[in-house]
């Protein structure tokens, strides 16, 4: 070839690499991040951030609660569904990785020829055989000259670490999710033992009715509608009682453990309210919500692949060698061989523009995975912000719940001494009574209410889990 014309593609060559290769812009976070929340909360007895956030349900002091979340993190089917995913993420991993390492084959076989000659009809014809061996060990290496495989592998190792990310949020959603399911399980059954108690006091007051009715004291009017009173609190025994069945399946469903087994769940309190920690700055987010990190890494893993994408476009460079091995006797195999060294450029002239259009996808997906971040930026920063309305409203609402409840029982006590006076009916009775009984029973509900969002607090604000049995991480290192 003419050595000028040579040097004239190869200058062609670099200048046409350096520009593909030239560096993407810095993406910017299409979000501008607060410096506090709107609805701050109170930072008075509120505790700081702290090490105590990392397993906020060891606050509630309830062994039964640690060893329903232990079940769930150990036989939880998401969970793992998450870490086969890991393990799939880091197997691709190390697939990618071997490009940068050479590669060696060979081969090995053996034929034995057996042949008959036979010169005329009457004669007996002659045998031979004949045997060979052949062996032989290529190898081939690919220079990474354009940073391709480099770009592959940091793009595998992003994925990785992202997978890992997935399952920390996801034991902390699981861990979230048992805790909200045991709250209402406990909320249930008190409600039901609230329950229970206001339907014993309406069969007896329908009792006490019919004597006084017996007597002249009451009116069938009195007994009917105490009849009814106490039809009502009846009919919401059996509402009671599905939600606490379908609790415990789901409860079940989410420790790993058959739906229709019972559940080590005796408690018949509720946990006192949590003391929830300072929210802090918005920005803590990026460091602490374990989907955000997952976010940005899959948005580094795009970049990278950007990069791979333009390397593409480029030669590539093989450097082969191959020795052969033959003989006819397998003890000489190795003393009759042939080796060869090479070297060689491959690259595409005409591809209809496929990678160039592989170049633009992976950019597309890099604009995608950018919105994504941002918007899980801002949805998590919405969480906190609702987190803090709610619970302070929700303090705010029991609050005034326990005061209706005062009044309710003040307005009952004038209704009977009235009622027993001749002055009222037996309705302003059975009214104030039910008002009571309702609100005794949403209180509870409330307050349960209160505890869930407390923990949903935790949950938003974000943490590192570093235990389990589905592994042990930091810093996208598992070790199982």
């Amino acid at each position: 070839m003419n050595p000028f014309l040579l040097l004239a593609l190869l200058v062609c060559l670099m200048t046409t690499g350096c520009k593909t290769l030239a560096p993407e812009p810095a993406v910017q976070l299409p979000l501008e991040l607060p410096g506090a929340y709107v609805f701050q909360a109170d930072a008075s007895g509120v505790e700081s951030p702290g090490e105590t956030a990392r397993e906020w349900w060891l606050k509630m002091d309830r062994p039964e609660l640690n060893a329903l979340i232990e079940q769930g993190i150990e036989g939880n089917h998401n969970l793992k569904v998450l870490s086969a995913r890991v393990d799939q993420a880091r197997a691709s991993l190390k697939k990618e990785s071997a490009g940068l390492k050479p590669g060696l084959d060979y081969s090995f076989g053996g034929e034995k020829d057996y042949t008959r000659t036979q010169s005329g009809k009457s004669q007996g014809g002659a045998y031979a055989n004949s045997h060979s061996w052949d062996a032989s060990l290529s190898g081939s290496y690919t220079v990474d000259a354009w940073g391709q495989i480099k770009a592959q592998v940091s793009a595998r190792d992003l994925t990785l670490e992202a997978a890992v990310r997935d399952l920390n949020d996801a034991v902390l959603e699981l861990a979230c999710d048992i805790s909200k399911t045991w709250v209402d399980i406990i909320s249930a059954r008190k409600r039901k033992a609230i329950l229970a108690s206001q339907i014993q006091f309406n069969q007896t007051s329908l009792e006490l009715l019919k004597l006084m009715f017996l007597n002249g004291k009451a009116s069938a009017l009195d007994v009917s509608q105490q009849r009814e009173s106490l039809a009502q609190v009846l009919a919401l025994e059996p509402l009671l009682e599905q939600e606490e069945a379908l609790l415990l399946n789901e409860l079940a469903f989410m420790t790993g453990t058959t739906p229709g087994r019972i559940l080590p769940v005796q408690a018949s309190e509720l946990p006192p309210p949590l003391m929830p920690e300072n929210p802090g700055v918005p920005a803590d987010l990026l460091e602490n919500r374990a989907d955000i990190q997952a976010a940005r890494l899959r948005l580094l893993s795009s970049q990278s692949d950007v990069a791979a994408a333009k390397a593409d476009i480029l030669p590539s460079f093989t450097l082969t060698a191959r020795a052969v091995f033959s003989s006819g006797r397998l003890e000489m195999l190795f003393h009759n061989w042939a080796a060869s060294l090479g070297a060689a450029v491959a690259g595409s002239l005409l591809d209809g523009g496929e990678k160039k259009a592989e170049v633009e996808r992976v950019r597309a997906e890099v604009k995608e995975n950018l919105h994504l971040y941002a918007q899980t930026v801002a949805q998590a920063i919405r969480e906190v912000e609702d987190a803090l309305v709610t619970m302070d409203r929700q303090k705010a609402y029991i609050t005034r719940l326990e005061e209706e409840l005062s009044a309710a029982r003040l307005t009952l006590g004038d209704a009977r001494i009235q009622y027993l006076n001749g002055q009222s009916d037996y309705l302003s009775v059975l009214t104030a009574r039910l008002a009571i009984e309702g609100l005794e029973r949403q209180l509870v509900g409330e307050r349960a209410s209160l505890i869930k969002e407390e923990i949903g607090f935790y949950r938003v604000l974000g943490s590192r889990w570093e235990g389990g049995q589905v592994g042990k991480w930091e810093s996208g290192q598992v070790r199982k």
